[in-house]
């Protein structure tokens, strides 16, 4: 059974004897393919070299590549920007923006994959209280995915754009929308998350992008959490499926309606305390459960 999951999933690590060992660990629990998320919010620039090193790790663990978590640029303090941010208002940061995600593309497809993960945060506060925020969003959001779209087709990678639970589902769904009727399928589409979904409008949330947009769903990241509250579970929680109150046998039957094809792609994190080769194990348990369904 071919199931990924995201290299992350115990901590954000930074050794290069770390990252190799977060490999060993994900192919001996019998998963198939990697989704590659280190640096996924850093302005970190991958060397060439690094890119055949992990590359070779890959090729030594018999993993293969689904996909890769690219980056928007680090986060900057409010009111302030980021160096690198491909929605930036300042045109050199928004230039540096495009080249950090081409370099995310470099890299996905040095390791065999061809779609990148992204993230598009909407101001929808600045959407509702400031007259043209909206449009001078799109206008640069725009202007970036027509710098990327040349590059990307060109290497053969396809920008897969999450949703997000930071921002109202109506704007995301317009969102999408829009964009999909801009942009080719080659080049764009869906990375439907269903723990993120799932705290916007529940299993509601998650059937309606998979039945709008089905046909642009290429990338996934499958999660479990409990919704909102203050419990252990509650947020954004990346607990392994089955272990929150998303409906995935409804999920599952929604889903094999869509594009997307195997692999299926877990993006958990492991809770403190657990034992990381019990985890796997109970993980990689729980996708061919998932999967059954």
């Amino acid at each position: 059974m071919e199931i990924g999951l995201n290299t992350d999933f115990w901590r954000e690590y930074q050794t290069v004897e770390e990252m190799e060992e977060s490999l060993r660990m994900i192919a001996a629990a019998g998963f198939t393919h990697i989704h590659w998320c280190y640096e996924w919010d850093s302005d970190y620039i991958y060397a060439e070299s690094e890119m055949r090193q992990i590359r070779e790790w890959m090729d030594k663990y018999h993993l293969r590549e689904k996909s890769l978590h690219a980056t928007h640029g680090r986060g900057a303090k409010k009111g302030l920007h980021a160096r690198k941010d491909y929605l930036s208002p300042i045109e050199n940061n928004r230039l540096a923006g495009v080249d950090l995600i081409k370099n995310r593309v470099e890299l996905v497809h040095a390791l065999g994959g061809s779609e990148i993960v992204l993230h598009m945060y909407l101001p929808y506060e600045d959407f509702q209280n400031v007259p043209g925020a909206k449009e001078d969003f799109y206008t640069r959001a725009c202007k970036s995915l027509d710098d990327l779209m040349p590059f990307c087709l060109e290497k053969g990678v396809r920008i897969c754009l999450e949703n997000l639970f930071e921002a109202p589902a109506e704007m995301q769904i317009e969102q999408f929308g829009m964009l999909f009727d801009r942009y080719p399928a080659e080049f764009l589409g869906l990375c439907l998350d269903t723990g993120h979904a799932n705290l916007v409008w529940g299993n509601a949330f998650i059937t309606e992008l998979a039945e709008r947009f089905g046909d642009r769903l290429y990338s996934i990241h499958m999660h479990d959490n409990k919704g909102w509250g203050k419990e252990p579970g509650c947020g954004d929680a990346h607990m392994v499926p089955g272990d929150g109150n998303i409906d995935w046998k409804s999920l599952m039957a929604v889903l094999r309606k869509t594009a997307y094809q195997a692999p299926w792609v877990l993006e958990l994190s492991k809770p403190e305390g657990e034992d990381p080769e019990s985890y796997l194990h109970r993980a990689y348990k729980a996708a061919e459960w998932m999967v059954s369904l």
